[in-house]
């Protein structure tokens, strides 16, 4: 078979699992942006700083375990994007930390409660330009959003030529307003201002879903699966309390899903942390247009009797279980886990992000249950 066409069997894998629809094989997609430069003898230094050996390790990765496509491609320097959606300073491998740890969010407060009235004054845009060199030096992140800019298609197109799927491929980019201010504040001063100066930050926060919501509705028609993530961590509901979860979380997660669904672009919802409350919600969400993305803390099985009729998963080995399981743990997750879905709605994936001392040879027991385990029919 060519690569072209396992492509497109692959890719209509996916399609079907998002649509709920019964599948020949459960897909298996990959995603351990730490795992794979460590798994192939590269430093975190080298993999933080050279885009190309960012793009072509994680490239490497997926093509030595052979699995039906990606949930993001790798690419381009991960610290100045992190710095980009926490709003935080980093420590970057090889700069100020050991050539070979992983890098590290500086949890500090860095916005101030004068900035929410600057958002409203200036607009998002203008005051996150003005914000940048706060947490990372403007060149520095004017250069490597320029790369990823400039080689995202060259990036696209390698993938699809070596015959695997990028499922967040869509031309876009947005994140609710909740998780750019929690990191820029810090997550205790955030979450007194929610209590001490709720108007003031929603009012933050409404700025930002308006200029997010115009980004959506001109993304570009292209792509293939067209999935963009919309993340949750800090606005997870083990964190945040009901009443304020339901005025600062999930009306700016609504519109956004409801924003990415009417431009054709399919909704993941990456949400790390226990959403298990709040699962019931996800009935409102347009059915068979979404993907849960959960982290391995999130009840399956509530997911599954709640809105198994309605949306697909893709998930869900733990971290954990990566990097302290054995093989035999690693292949009763996944037996359970396709049993639980029964050949429908099941993407396999790795909980968030298979991390940086994940064990191989459970990585490749990941990869060999799903195949075992993953035949429907």
């Amino acid at each position: 078979m060519s690569n072209e066409a396992l492509y497109q069997q692959r890719y209509d894998r996916i399609k079907k699992a998002i649509n709920l629809e019964l599948v020949d094989q459960v897909p298996v997609v990959y995603m351990g942006s730490a795992f794979a430069p460590r798994w192939h003898g590269m430093t975190m230094a080298e993999f933080c700083e050279n885009p190309e050996s960012s793009f072509q390790v994680n490239l490497a990765t997926v093509k030595r375990l052979d699995v039906d496509g990606v949930n993001l491609a790798g690419g381009g320097r991960i610290t100045p994007l992190l710095t980009s959606l926490w709003m935080a300073r980093l420590g970057v491998p090889g700069r100020d930390l050991p050539a070979d740890s992983l890098w590290q969010v500086r949890e500090a407060e860095v916005m101030t409660t004068d900035d929410y009235d600057a958002i409203v004054n200036m607009g998002w845009s203008a005051f996150f330009g003005s914000y940048l060199p706060r947490v990372i030096d403007p060149q520095e992140f004017g250069m490597s959003m320029g790369w990823v800019m400039q080689n995202t298609p060259r990036i696209q197109q390698a993938y699809r030529e070596a015959g695997y799927v990028i499922v967040c491929d869509a031309p876009a980019n947005v994140n609710i307003p909740f998780e750019y201010l929690c990191g820029g504040r810090s997550m205790q001063k955030f979450f007194l201002d929610l209590y001490r100066i709720p108007d003031k930050v929603k009012a933050a926060m409404d700025v930002i879903q308006a200029e997010q919501i115009a980004a959506i509705k001109a993304a570009p028609p292209f792509g293939g699966i067209r999935g963009i993530w919309v993340g949750g961590w800090r606005s997870a509901s083990a964190l945040v309390a009901p009443r304020l979860w339901n005025k600062f979380v999930w009306p700016y997660i609504v519109e956004q899903v409801e924003a990415l669904v009417s431009v054709g672009i399919t909704p993941v919802l990456h949400w790390d942390q226990d959403w298990t409350r709040d699962l019931v919600r996800l009935q409102e969400l347009p059915a068979k247009k979404c993907i849960l993305n959960p982290d391995g803390m999130t009840d399956l099985r509530k997911f599954k009797e709640l809105v198994g009729d309605r949306m697909a998963m893709m998930g869900d080995i733990p971290a954990s279980l990566l990097a302290a399981g054995t093989p035999d743990d690693v292949y009763a997750y996944v037996k359970d886990q396709v049993a639980l879905f029964e050949g429908r709605g099941l993407i396999l994936c790795p909980g968030c992000d298979a991390p940086i001392n994940t064990k191989p040879e459970n990585m490749e027991a990941f990869v060999a249950a799903a195949r075992e385990y993953g035949k429907v029919g």
